[in-house]
């Protein structure tokens, strides 16, 4: 017994054919096609989805040298979503697009086996798509609950394209039931599980592309930084929309008596809702490219850290107390960069020395930086500091701690060649 909305699908199309071969419909619609539309769609989606995965890829490889296992998955993500077009072309090729009582009847069966393909390949591509994203957000966020988060929304994802991967080749049992109406089989219900695929890729979106909001908010990033983030991370809610406009065109697909010509939306929006996906998951990885094509817009010195002292951690779940170290991470996992004359260099080492002459506004001071071993003392330079650096609402005199993140320019010195001995008079 076959699923109710194969039954209904085929006799729709029947029935059109059937009215046709005796001119009860209106052959004056004979030449109306929406091919152009479908060849389009793919066509656009395919060339934006590849130019930035491919981006990507050469982002990470050739100029950041970290390709991860979430640009993998992407990648793989990006293979799916074009064999989801080509599938879904080749469902154009067979009738889709036209109405049912044009295409001949022997195109139905290969119509079908073109139909079956899209599903399972549109499906894989969803599911990789928001583990790409998860994975890229572990690497991103360093900070423990968005850790934990990530690493649950992964165990549910990965069991769900498991399980999705096993159950929809199965969907007919014969398999060849799916698509050859004269053999005896047994399938799903298919409006139910498309109902429970949809619903669940709407929810898995909604929560995934929430979860850097409340990260984003917390760090101590200049405003207009910090809404350019927003923007680039909240672009995955245009998935969210078209997944639920996708919702609707299901129920349109399962109840037309014109399927080849209804079941376009279907379609277009299952593959836009993937390549938009893709696209949304990949901007924030490009940076790069856009500091090196436009370097006034994004202008690496107008992207520093600044540090506002005691972080905003009370009340926060997302703040830590190394805030500083998160927000390294992050805006390193994005590929911001900071030029070699910041003295980032000298929080990350084992201990930093100060002596000089202090003074309330302006002074200069001698900054040694040592590693641990007494042999890297004689490391210098030359600090003009514009004020004392603050902790916790104190001066601190004769020391800089490594969790202090300082923003002055710094300058080395060549010691000099020679030195007189003070032992020789």
């Amino acid at each position: 017994m076959a699923a109710n909305v194969l039954v209904r699908n085929l006799n729709a199309i029947q029935e059109t054919q059937q009215q046709a071969s005796v001119s009860t419909v209106d052959h004056a619609l004979d030449g109306q096609s929406r091919f152009g539309e479908i060849v389009a769609i793919l066509a656009v989606g395919s060339v934006l989805s590849t130019a930035a995965v491919s981006l990507r890829v050469y982002t990470r490889v050739r100029m950041l040298r970290t390709f991860g296992l979430d640009d993998s998955v992407m990648v793989v993500a990006q293979m799916f979503l074009i064999g989801s077009a080509v599938a879904i072309g080749l469902e154009s090729k067979w009738g889709l697009g036209f109405h049912s009582w044009v295409p001949p009847p022997e195109d139905y069966v290969p119509y079908m086996k073109s139909f079956y393909t899209s599903i399972i390949v549109y499906n894989i591509a969803t599911c990789l798509v928001k583990i790409s994203i998860l994975l890229q957000y572990r690497r991103i966020f360093a900070i423990d609950i968005m850790q934990k988060l990530t690493l649950w929304g992964l165990t549910f994802m990965i069991s769900w394209t498991a399980m999705l991967s096993f159950l929809l080749p199965m969907m007919c049992l014969p398999v060849a039931a799916f698509w050859d109406p004269t053999i005896e089989g047994r399938c799903i219900d298919f409006l139910a599980i498309w109902y429970t695929m949809a619903g669940v890729n709407l929810v898995a979106d909604f929560a995934i592309f929430s979860m850097p909001i409340p990260v984003i908010n917390s760090l101590q990033l200049p405003r207009k930084q910090k809404r350019m983030l927003l923007v680039v991370f909240c672009l995955g809610f245009f998935t969210c929309i078209i997944s639920a406009l996708r919702i609707r065109t299901l129920r349109v697909a399962a109840d037309t008596k014109d399927p080849y010509w209804d079941n376009v939306d279907a379609a277009t929006w299952s593959f836009l809702e993937v390549a938009i996906g893709i696209l949304a998951a990949c901007l924030p990885t490009l940076r790069p490219i856009f500091v090196t094509l436009l370097p006034r817009l994004f202008n690496a010195s107008s992207l520093q850290f600044r540090s506002s002292g005691r972080p905003s951690k009370y009340g926060n779940p997302y703040a830590q107390p190394s805030e500083g170290n998160n927000r390294a991470s992050f805006m390193h996992g994005l590929g911001f960069h900071r030029p070699m004359s910041s003295t980032e260099g000298l929080n990350r080492q084992d201990g930093v020395e100060m002596s000089g002459q202090e003074s309330e506004t302006s002074a200069e001071y001698t900054v040694s930086v040592s590693t641990g071993a007494p042999e890297s003392l004689d490391k210098m330079s030359r600090v003009k500091s514009k004020r004392d650096s603050v902790m916790d609402g104190q001066h601190i005199r004769g020391h800089i701690r490594t969790t202090t993140v300082v923003t002055q320019e710094v300058t080395f010195e060549k010691p000099s060649s020679s030195k007189s001995n003070p032992d020789q008079d």
